[in-house]
């Protein structure tokens, strides 16, 4: 063993001693931040100024002079004034000496400055009804022509006087505890006029996050706070005088400007449509480039997310924390608003239960206390009354309800909210559990799980909504748009198109009054009126639409006859993301506009003013380039991807005509040719391209379904093509095809009659004929009543008008008051379902069942046929349905649960039910007849 001499031990110790000695002042551990800003996209943006300041252009630039020779340049167009304030936000940081920023600028004025813009979590301003900020600068731009580099630092001594400043705006009372910095900023104004300001190589050193604080000096069961400390030797007393009373809404400071609370403020922006994303754990900076201002959380938020949401400036949704935390009221900026009872349905069977927790919300600590959003199903006057805002969920694409039916259910809901501000909430994926049902197909045979995504019926929906001027727009998700998988990146394509389509309208949309002037436009499309103003706009959608499929224009024309005092207005056609101006057709029979070959969704504005045009084609031109480059890639993917489903379908013979191969390739040589276009940042040439090209293929993809159709009569729901998962369809399209010899009402067997069947086995459901009057009793049928008080209902089994046989299961809901019932949800008053149907798992089953409607005439009424395989999200509505219709259901088992069929009926109407199959897929193409063994005791 080799010993150390007492000078060396001297030395270690000496060692030890310094780092035990580092480790104990370095009470929380800092940071950098470094970024080169030489690629997509921009990070600074414009945030204010008293010059008018606008931003004329913004990207990256080659200069040799950069660090990498990119940098990041922005142009701006100022008027006479002090300050054009830029902005790079980061995550909360403590404002310590040691916290430093430098950034090289070039520019061609002299005057810029960089500094720190430090906020005041519990100083409200009322004016932009947000937390106070003050900004502290550092040094200033003197080369002009070259690349210099700014800094600044040492930020407490000049934060006092700020503070001081404050406390004479806001008054004595003003809290002014807790700052923190949560952006770097550059004072961009040189001098009047056009200027471009090129920005590269931002580094951030020493930062201290907010969320590494060890205790919590700000409680709000702590009226002697602690000053704020840091490694620095900051000593600014922020925390109230020792005995001073907390501020209160009622508290005037001396200068007459009231302090407000988080709770005044409104729960979506005034002036916005805020586009909100259910969130799933994507990273913010990824959110924020897709077009979303906020997030939507199933969980209470921690302090990393609030942390992160501050620094990509996205707002909260989210449920209170049981207990709410102090570590983060100073991080609490963020959140606009606190989700009611979250994971628990808001109709009539949990009043009570609802209630208790929205008091409890209101009762929060007045720093907690934020508007409270919440989702109603039904009983909207109580909820509404409860509610600051409300979130209305748009009924499944799968059900194709028309786009006037589901606007008349929102008006109908949105009467009985009594006018608070809504967010309607639409899906942006397939159906949830389609990509179930379909994925456990393709496991099953091997094909490839669900990678498309038919977005342009999400458009419709968005679009029919904002013609209901929502407040926002929520996009429900169950997974990530960041998983890199090619069904989410395709999402999130198509999700960018349509934010960037909201955002270029948010201006009008947000102070738009719908007008229910009826338009005529034909069947093909639907039109709405939204008044802005002086104002009109017309949106138009395509009324084309089956389950998850819709077509555009298809080669039609779209006329829009206008009334009379429309006639002589200016009119310009807004769907490529340009202000094209239209020149109206005037006839003595009035004024119309025709536009050939529409888009799924087209908007035209009609004004008396002449600057509108301008203001329009400002608004459109700032999101037109990452549109066109959106729709263009989508386009691109959907026209590959049909023609090979399309080829396959042929060379398999799952389909019986040939591929419309011209239709394919004009669709292709116009998507190239855009391409160009595309590359030369011509976007509304792009998009007019791309739009043509879209058309055509889901022209295709309409008739490829189609064809994979066994009744063109009938109603058939097969997950791979409500899901859009083409591959696998064809791979299991044997299975749909040898089925019945034949669907048609008029041919189909008798229930105990096995012709024809091939491998789909017997009838499981007994007694699924419904021949006997005691059926429902001794089969095992159970019911479900809702809404007695309101409405009648019947369930039995009867002998007339029956399709085979000598009976048929009728449902019937007679009102038992003046008023309509209402539909969807809010109108369910009976559900019937099937004794239980056992089938081993990883099994092919299809359900069959032929019903007739009678009496449905609201919107969103009808019988919602489903199963407890593919549940109410998989289920078809069936209404308006006099004659006998088939009704087919495809499904696949994935565990050993019972099966059960649903018969749902939705508002007041009759339907009659008869001749009810549930069968399995035979893995044996011949089986044989199962034989009872042989016993001792037989022989």
């Amino acid at each position: 063993m080799r010993y150390l001499g007492t000078a060396t031990w001297a030395n270690v110790a000496s060692v030890l001693v310094a780092i035990a000695c580092s480790l104990t002042m370095m009470d929380v551990a800092t940071a950098q931040l470094i970024d080169s800003l030489d690629a997509y996209p921009p990070r600074w943006s414009l945030h204010e100024s008293d010059c008018d300041a606008k931003v004329a252009d913004q990207g990256h630039e080659n200069d040799p002079s950069a660090e990498g020779g990119v940098c990041e340049a922005i142009s701006l167009v100022m008027g006479h004034g002090t300050q054009a304030i830029l902005v790079y936000p980061i995550e909360p940081v403590r404002p310590i000496d040691e916290l430093s920023a430098m950034v090289s600028v070039k520019g061609l004025n002299t005057g810029i400055q960089v500094g720190f813009r430090v906020r005041f979590p519990y100083l409200i301003d009322p004016e932009t009804r947000r937390p106070a900020s003050v900004t502290i600068f550092g040094s200033q731009y003197r080369r002009v022509g070259e690349f210099q580099r700014l800094g600044v630092s040492a930020i407490t001594a000049p934060l006092r006087l700020k503070i001081i400043a404050l406390r004479n705006e806001y008054g004595i009372q003003a809290d002014v505890s807790a700052p923190y910095v949560d952006a770097v900023v550059v004072n961009a104004y040189g001098k009047p006029g056009n200027s471009t300001l090129r920005l590269d190589d931002l580094r951030v050193n020493a930062m201290v996050p907010m969320t590494e604080l060890d205790s919590s000096p700000h409680s709000t069961t702590n009226a002697n706070r602690t000053p704020l400390q840091s490694s620095s030797r900051m000593n600014i007393d922020l925390s109230l005088m020792q005995g001073q009373r907390r501020p209160k809404l009622s508290d005037s400071p001396t200068n007459g400007r009231s302090l407000i609370s988080p709770a005044d403020q409104p729960a979506f922006p005034i002036g916005r449509v805020t586009r909100i994303i259910q969130y799933n754990n994507e990273p913010l900076s990824w959110i924020r480039s897709l077009g979303f201002d906020a997030i939507w959380l199933a969980e209470p938020p921690t302090a990393a997310i609030l942390s992160d949401a501050i620094a990509h400036r996205v707002r909260i949704y989210a449920p209170c924390p049981t207990i709410p935390d102090p570590k983060l009221e100073p991080l609490l900026e963020p959140v606009a608003g606190w989700v009611a009872a979250p994971g628990t349905a808001m109709d009539s069977h949990h009043r009570e239960e609802i209630a208790e927790k929205i008091a409890r919300l209101r009762a929060l600590p007045r720093r907690w206390q934020r508007p409270i959003v919440g989702s109603p199903v039904e009983d909207f006057r109580h909820y509404g009354a409860m509610l600051d805002a409300a979130v209305l969920t748009a009924p499944p694409r799968i059900r194709a309800l028309s786009s006037q039916a589901i606007r008349t259910e929102r008006a109908q809901q949105q009467f009985r909210l009594g006018g608070k501000p809504i967010a309607i909430s639409v899906l942006g994926m397939p159906n949830a559990a389609s990509i179930a049902q379909s994925n456990a197909i393709a496991n099953q045979i091997g094909t490839p799980p669900t990678e498309t995504f038919a977005w342009q019926p999400m458009w419709r929906e968005v679009a029919d909504a904002m013609a209901d001027a929502p407040s926002a727009i929520l996009v429900r998700s169950t997974r990530s748009l960041a998983s890199g998988e090619t069904l989410d990146q395709n999402r999130g394509m198509a999700i960018s198109f349509i934010n960037r389509f909201v955002a270029s309208l948010e201006k009008w949309v947000s102070t738009g009054t719908p007008d229910t002037t009826p338009v005529p436009v034909g069947p093909y499309y639907t039109a709405h009126r939204l008044a802005s103003g002086s104002t009109t706009f017309l949106i138009c959608t395509s009324a084309m639409v089956r389950g998850t499929r819709i077509m555009g224009g298809d080669g039609k024309t779209l006329r829009i006859d206008l009334p009379a005092f429309e006639q002589g207005k200016l009119m310009w056609r807004l769907t490529h993301f340009a202000a094209e101006r239209i020149e109206p057709e005037t006839t003595p029979q009035g004024t119309s506009i025709e536009i050939v070959s529409p888009d799924v969704v087209e908007v035209i504005a009609i004004s008396d003013q002449v600057s509108e045009g301008g203001q329009l084609a400002s608004s459109l031109s700032k999101f037109s380039q990452q549109a066109s480059l959106d729709r263009w890639q989508l386009a691109r993917d959907s026209i590959e991807q049909s023609n090979t489903a399309w080829a396959r379908a042929v060379a398999a013979r799952a389909v019986s005509r040939d591929a419309p191969n011209d239709l394919l390739e004009v669709a292709r040589s116009t998507i190239n040719n855009s391409e160009r276009m595309v590359r030369s940042n011509d976007a509304q040439s792009a998009l007019r391209l791309a739009a043509r090209a879209d058309a055509w293929c889901m022209k295709a993809n309409w008739m490829l379904c189609d064809a994979f159709r066994e009744d063109p009569y009938g109603i058939v729901s097969s997950p791979p093509i409500d899901a859009g998962n083409y591959e696998t369809q064809i791979a299991w399209s044997p299975l749909l095809n040898s089925g019945l010899a034949t669907t048609s009402v008029l041919k189909m067997p008798p229930i105990g009659d096995t012709r024809g069947r091939s491998r789909w086995g017997v009838n499981l459901l007994s007694g699924g004929g419904m021949d006997r009057p005691d059926s429902l009793q001794t089969e095992g049928w159970t019911f479900g009543r809702r809404h007695s008080e309101w409405a009648e209902t019947t369930a039995e089994c009867v002998d007339r008008g029956v399709f085979h046989g000598t009976g048929a299961l009728t449902v019937r809901v007679i009102p038992k008051r003046d008023d309509p019932l209402p539909g969807g949800y809010e109108g369910t008053a009976l559900l019937v379902r099937s004794p239980p149907i056992f089938v081993e798992p990883n099994r092919a089953v299809r359900i069959d069942a032929v019903v007739r409607t009678l009496g449905f005439g609201g919107p969103h009424q009808g019988l919602l046929m489903y199963d407890s395989l593919g549940s109410q999200e998989l289920g078809v509505l069936i209404s308006d349905r006099p004659d006998w219709t088939p009704v087919t259901l495809y499904r696949q088992t994935v565990n050993d649960e019972p099966i059960h069929v649903m018969f749902e009926v939705l508002g007041g109407g009759e339907a009659i039910i008869d001749e009810i199959q549930v069968r399995a897929w035979e893995t044996d193409a011949n089986p044989l007849p199962a034989m009872r063994p042989i016993s001792h005791q037989s022989e």
